[in-house]
């Protein structure tokens, strides 16, 4: 073919779908370039027929177009999802394989007699051995008797001892040698190339070279992934828990953390040493964290002494995982939601940076959530950059909200706000009964007034029911019926909560308050300090009296409200101050977690680093389980293979280099927990061996057996311990 031209020709009715001729050049190209001009040709004489059909519904053409674009939009989800599954499925197979090599090698070296090299278990699957060549299905194993040769007839082809297959089931390995049974001790042979017939220390050896494989095969991934450069999330405070170890010690958002205990690490420290050091310390033991504070070079050092936290059950600091300033990617809905809370969203998408808030530059988030919080409430103007939407200058309302780890709002002075409805969620039941965005819940039900805490109490409890709601609209009351969703025996409304501060308006109150006079409903107008006769200042939001309570130095104040409702004074006591420590100034911005790119310079560097987080990953995984044994780190935190596989998927989201780090991390794990000294695993053999050189003969044949099957019922009651308890409730959540 010396041209390929791509023409639309003249229809039958006299129309043309394109006059241009397009005549492309293929007289050198390459067979398979001249195959995509072909491809090509005919796709368009294709589209051709598709448009210029006579009397063809409009709806069939777009569904001829939307069909194989579906299908083929499809097809690519499939094609990732089968991708990610092959390479975790390659990875998770070349960590068992080292695992394996390292047993075969040294058995070979020491000759010791090798009939099987499998990866996965269960039946075998295919396989090759010498002289027999590749075959499917199971094939005797062992040595093969020689045959008489038929005469004239070629000498026959060694077989080969060793038979290398893949099994059914590719979560596992082995390797099976003369004289060794993990199932049966008793299969014992006198042969001099079994394993029984070889030295205790050669017998060592072939046993711990898995393990050691297994540290090895980490080190060189670790090495490469630090080579090539991976992304971390840095020890940077991004918050921390009230109550917590870090809030009484001092600790602030956006201070670094350089080291623990003293020990520099190499590169920086991760925030996953952060908790490492935390949840692995010793019940009672203080921590030495070494942190930097501001634009300053002074290196500050604090004690402090880890608690467990309350969902997990693990020794915690009560630090928060830090944020950066780049907006993250949102969904449709998520978009939508946003927009219905800063309605002056507009512009700023995914991946663009917070420069400036009212006209302060910052660089980090600690720099932003310090202004958030000497804003006072009042609305702020940020600055955001984007290569795509260039400067974007947007003002935004922060609100107040509870800190991290205060579980409840907590009442100012016994009074709540009015709740808000911050966003309504499009076809659920709040929507369908007319409730907007900006509404005030007055009542629902026969609950008035309602906190956020007592409004979800009551959706619980009237999961399919019919409820009225009374909302406030500006100036205008609103009823409307909203029929809740039951799901799970729990009734859902289609909302999200949260409470109106711009309006001094009172909504619920607590008892204590209410004997004081605070009515339900009355709207605050001016705070006295010091009393009836003290000075008087305005209150226009709730923002006003935080930040003036929070000033204030008088033990006595009066609040004065709207219309009849008679003046309450009362003392500042430490109780009713107490709350406004529990909330602080926030804008809800989706930002994405900051990361930090951990890299060498060179090879030498690289290794380093890989063997300094191999040890580093080996003590995190002895200290689990001796954190696990003492009752500091909850068994709910073991994982079994299938959510491994899982976290395995989900982790290649990140990045190819993920996926290599998490293989190096279930690499060390497995070399640990298979050099346990428990039956059945590398180091309960190991242990056997170490038996049988202090006694000089080996452990009769019927109580290893009996070990080897105590080991397996040992381990097969906690894989599905693992399993049930574990593993399906987390997959299913």
């Amino acid at each position: 073919m010396a041209n390929a031209s791509i023409r639309c020709p003249r229809d039958r009715g006299g129309g043309t779908v394109n006059r241009r001729l397009v005549t492309i050049s293929a007289r050198r190209c390459p067979v398979f370039f001249r195959t995509c001009f072909v491809l090509a040709r005919r796709g368009l004489a294709a589209a051709r027929r598709v448009l210029v059909a006579p009397r063809r519904p409009r709806w069939a053409t777009l569904a001829a177009f939307a069909a194989p674009l579906l299908a083929a939009v499809a097809l690519v989800g499939v094609l990732d999802s089968v991708r990610k599954w092959v390479l975790f499925l390659i990875g998770f197979g070349a960590v068992i394989f080292f695992h394996e090599l390292g047993h075969f090698l040294t058995a070979k070296f020491f000759k010791i007699r090798c009939d099987v090299f499998a990866l996965g278990i269960g039946p075998r699957l295919c396989g090759w051995r010498k002289g027999v060549g590749f075959s499917v299905g199971p094939t005797p194993i062992g040595p093969v008797p020689p045959s008489a040769p038929e005469a004239g007839a070629a000498p026959t082809r060694k077989i080969g001892e060793t038979d290398y297959r893949l099994s059914w089931f590719p979560f596992g390995g082995y390797v099976r040698m003369l004289g060794q049974d993990d199932l049966d001790a008793r299969k014992v042979s006198d042969d001099p190339a079994s394993f029984g017939g070889k030295p205790i220390w050669q017998r060592m050896i072939v046993i711990a070279s898995g393990v050691t494989m297994n540290l090895i095969f980490a080190a060189i991934l670790f090495a490469v992934i630090f080579r090539v450069g991976v992304r971390f999330p840095p020890a940077v405070v991004g918050g921390v828990i009230y109550g917590s170890p870090a809030q009484q010690a001092g600790l602030r958002t956006g201070d670094r953390i350089i080291s623990v205990n003293h020990h520099p690490p190499l590169g920086f420290l991760e925030f996953t040493d952060l908790a490492t050091a935390s949840a692995l310390d010793s019940p009672g033991q203080p921590v030495s964290l070494q942190y930097l504070r501001g634009h300053s070079a002074r290196v500050y050092s604090v004690n402090v002494t880890p608690r467990p936290a309350s969902a997990t059950g693990l020794l915690t600091f009560g630090i928060l995982s830090p944020v950066s300033l780049r907006i993250a990617p949102l969904t449709p809905a998520g978009r939508r939601q946003l927009r219905q809370v800063y309605p002056a969203w507009k512009g700023v998408g995914a991946g663009a940076v917070i420069r400036r808030i009212d006209g302060h530059p910052v660089r980090n988030y600690g720099q932003l959530d310090y202004w958030i919080q000497r804003s006072g409430g009042r609305p702020v103007r940020l600055e955001f950059s984007s290569a795509r939407n260039g400067q974007r200058v947007i003002t935004l309302q922060p609100t107040l909200a509870p800190r991290p780890g205060v579980t409840h709002w907590p009442a100012i002075l016994g009074m709540y706000p009015l709740v808000r409805v911050q966003s309504v969620l499009p076809g659920d039941p709040a929507a369908a009964a007319g409730i907007k965005t900006g509404d005030r819940i007055i009542q629902i039900g026969a609950l008035r007034y309602p906190n956020i805490h007592t409004l979800r109490a009551f959706l619980l409890a009237h999961g399919g029911a019919l409820v009225p709601i009374t909302v406030r609209r500006g100036d205008h009351t609103v009823l409307c019926h909203a029929r809740l969703v039951d799901r799970h025996g729990s009734g859902f409304l289609g909302i999200a909560l949260g409470y109106d501060f711009l309006r001094p308006q009172v909504g619920a109150v607590t008892t204590a308050a209410a004997k004081l006079g605070i009515r339900s409903g009355a709207v605050l107008t001016a705070l006295n300090l010091g009393g009836p006769n003290g000075p008087s200042v305005p209150i226009h939001d709730w923002f006003q009296l935080v930040n003036h309570l929070r000033r204030a130095h008088g033990d006595q104040i009066t609040l004065a409200f709207a219309g009849a409702a008679p003046p309450v004074s009362l003392r500042l006591t430490r109780r009713l101050v107490a709350p406004l420590k529990r909330i602080e100034y926030v804008l809800d911005l989706p930002l994405e977690p900051l990361l930090r790119l951990q890299r060498t310079r060179s090879w030498t560097g690289a290794v380093v680093m890989g063997l300094d987080h191999t040890w580093r990953w080996i003590l995190r995984t002895y200290l689990t389980l001796r954190g696990i044994g003492v009752g500091t780190i909850s068994p709910h935190q073991l994982h079994s293979v299938l959510v491994i596989a899982k976290l395995g998927y989900e982790v290649q989201s990140r990045g190819f280099t993920y996926l290599l780090f998490f293989l190096g991390v279930i690499s060390v794990n497995l070399a640990v927990i298979n050099f346990l000294p428990l039956p059945i695993l590398d180091g309960g053999l190991f242990l056997l061996l170490l038996v049988e050189k202090i006694r000089g003969r080996p452990l009769p044949l019927k109580l290893q057996s009996a070990i080897q099957i105590a080991g397996i019922a040992l381990l097969g009651a906690l894989f599905l311990y693992i399993t049930v308890f574990n593993d399906l409730p987390m997959l299913l959540r």
